[in-house]
């Protein structure tokens, strides 16, 4: 016999607020290192610099998988998770840049 939803509710309900708490730090800094983007969107403007700079790509996204690792966590996860978030990065900063909204 299964357990009624509210029962399920009950359980689950520390691991959720911990899990909710967990991801209003995670967007916290999401935000934080967005606005990091932005200022670096700024001073690649300044001198010209492109957006894009592959090797940098392959070592933030590289050393937060290899930190992932050590921790326990798939890395191959964290590749995924961080060429998302360079790529939109990449083009937030190609906004800034083109628009000169700096």
């Amino acid at each position: 016999m299964g357990k009624t939803d509210a029962a399920v509710k009950e359980i689950l309900a520390p691991y959720r607020v911990e899990i909710d708490t967990i991801d209003r730090e995670l967007v916290a800094l999401l935000v934080r290192r967005f606005k990091i983007v932005q200022q670096v969107a700024n001073v690649k403007a300044q001198h010209n610099i492109p957006s894009l700079l592959p090797d940098r790509v392959d070592e933030v996204r590289e050393n937060a998988a290899k930190m992932a690792e050590e921790q326990g966590l798939d890395g191959d996860f964290v590749r995924r998770l961080y060429t998302l978030m360079i790529d939109y990065a990449c083009s937030f900063e190609d906004e800034l840049m083109d628009g000169k909204n700096l």
